[in-house]
């Protein structure tokens, strides 16, 4: 079993669209557990020549190995808001494919879209925290195994859209990793709510709540699944405030804890 500790820093935040939503779509607090494992996805394709559409197959991979997945805030506050955005309309209109110059306002649209700004507390670029926790590094591709190392996490540079830019400051890979089930711990990462995980009481304030894609449950890239509400997990997000944020969980059967230091993550 191998832990992946991951420092990033945002330039100013990110844009990460809900799947499925009219092209005015809000966005996330922070990014998704599977948008963390799509970048990691492109650095692995990247660097063995894996194609785009082999390279799907990646995040499905990913997920089964998958043994728990965090984010916590290092000093950074979310801002969500949203705001226009000139994009160039792609579409065929009475018979005429667009864009075209002829009709150039036709041509272009300025629907709202989400974003979130990262508010730094200390004045430093604002950074996050991942935990990876993978049952082995070895993951089985059209190009054979292929070993998963901190270098591919280096390697990330963004997470969500294009404009989305982040640098990776520090990578801290170990297998030493303690594993809890059956008890009570304390947490300050985020955490599925899994029927088996019993929030119990925010030690530090403040925690909210978000529903993503269900990251130990890819099979394939099914947008309408999200729409119906198939394959879906809340979990329950640490928002910095003074203090950094810690709840305490009980864990039940089948759900277990990492610890590594004096971090915890929590996952299956």
């Amino acid at each position: 079993m191998k832990g992946y500790i991951v420092d990033i820093e945002f330039v100013w935040g990110f844009q990460c669209r809900i799947i499925g939503l009219s092209k005015t779509s809000p966005s996330f607090f922070y990014p998704p557990p599977t948008t963390f494992l799509g970048a990691l996805a492109e650095s692995i394709a990247k660097d063995n020549n894996i194609g785009e559409e082999r390279g799907r197959e990646l995040i499905p991979s990913l997920s089964r190995k998958i043994k728990a997945i965090g984010v916590r805030p290092l000093n950074a506050i979310p801002l969500k808001h949203e705001d226009l955005n000139r994009i160039i309309t792609i579409r065929v209109r009475r018979g005429k494919p667009y864009p075209r110059p002829d009709d150039l306002a036709a041509s272009f649209d300025s629907p709202a879209r989400g974003k979130t700004i990262f508010s730094s507390i200390d004045g430093e670029a604002p950074k996050l925290r991942f935990f990876l926790v993978i049952d082995n590094n070895m993951l089985e591709t059209n190009k054979g195994v292929i070993g998963i190392t901190s270098e591919y996490f280096w390697n990330i540079h963004r997470l969500g859209s294009k404009e989305s830019i982040v640098s990776v400051i520090n990578v801290d890979e170990t297998s030493n990793l303690e594993v809890v089930s059956r008890s009570r711990i304390i947490t300050n990462y985020s955490f599925p709510m899994f029927r088996e995980v019993k929030a119990l009481r925010q030690k530090q304030v403040r925690w909210s709540a978000e529903i993503y894609v269900n990251p130990f449950k890819i099979e394939k890239y099914r947008p309408l699944k999200y729409i119906g509400g198939s394959d879906l997990l809340p979990f329950r997000i640490p928002m910095l405030v003074s203090f950094p944020p810690e709840y305490i969980v009980e864990l039940g059967e089948n759900v277990h804890a990492f610890k590594y230091g004096g971090e915890v993550v929590i996952g299956v």
